[in-house]
Order: structure tokens, then sequence, then C-alpha cells
């Protein structure tokens, strides 16, 4: 786990953002359908769990405090796995820093999910489906090359 990414609240990033990448025991996904709404970022659209952070949490306490928030879910720390930082310019025209993690042998019946729905998805349909953000669909890449697992058949 990396602990201090090179991204995260600097001049230019006057926001941040941390979010998690859940994988269940069998290797499916499970993701975010965030809530169609004005107001906040890729509404409708399916993502991994997380966002904003405070001024004051490292990626790491973002990403848990969101994961609770939003799941219920408390996993310790050192599970999270660094998967990746981007700067990102959000719907409101602002650059964000986000950082994302991988936690992984996560029961999809152990979440209390608090905002949008849970959905459990193969790669093979976060490739396929429409509604993943493009940066979504490159995490999910990304995690199975990390764990050696075909990615949209192949």
């Amino acid at each position: 786990m990396t602990l201090a990414p090179i991204l995260w609240f600097d001049e230019k990033h006057k926001q941040a953002a941390a979010h998690v990448v859940l994988r269940t025991a069998d290797g499916r996904f499970i993701l975010q359908i965030r809530d169609d709404i004005q107001g906040i970022d890729n509404p409708g659209q399916i993502t991994p769990f997380g966002g904003a952070a405070e001024r004051h949490e490292t990626p790491v306490q973002c990403a848990l405090r969101e994961l609770g928030e939003e799941t219920g879910l408390r996993p310790e720390p050192m599970t999270l796995r660094y998967l990746d930082a981007v700067s990102k310019i959000d719907f409101r025209g602002k650059y964000t820093a986000c950082v994302f993690y991988l936690l992984t042998d996560v029961d999809p019946a152990a979440l209390v999910v608090t905002e949008g729905q849970a959905i459990v998805m193969t790669s093979d349909e976060v490739a396929a489906d429409p509604r993943p953000t493009p940066f979504t669909r490159q995490l999910a890449a990304l995690v199975a090359e990390l764990i050696s697992v075909p990615f949209g058949g192949a």
C-alpha cells in the first residue's frame, strides 16, 4: 500500500477525493451506480465508492471514511492497495486530485449502501456496459492486469 501518493492537495488541486474499487473473493467488482441527480459528479454512471476529502485527511483516511459512510465497511488501512492517482476537472470545472485504492475479498452481502446502489459486475460486464465511467473501465483493467485476470474477454 502506498500511503503518500504524488497527487493530493496542492496549488493546482484545491480539492481532493479518494475512491475504493471493491473486489469479491471470486474476482467480481462491486461498484456504485451513482444517484441520477444534478449537482454530483458522474450522475447515473458506475464508479468506485468514494468521495471528497477534508483538508486535514490523508488519502487513506479519506478512502476509509468515504467507504464507511457509503457502504458500512470498516477495513484496516493496510488492507487498501494503492492503484493510481490522477488529476481531473470535476463537473464544476475545478481541478481535483483523485486517488484510487483496491480492497479485495469483499462480501457484497456485508455492504450497507447509503448513496446510489451497489452493482456486482464481472470484468467482461464492466468492459461492455456503457454506464461505467471511462476511468472506471481503466481501473478495472488495471486491477485485472495486477492480479492476472483477463479483462473484457482479453
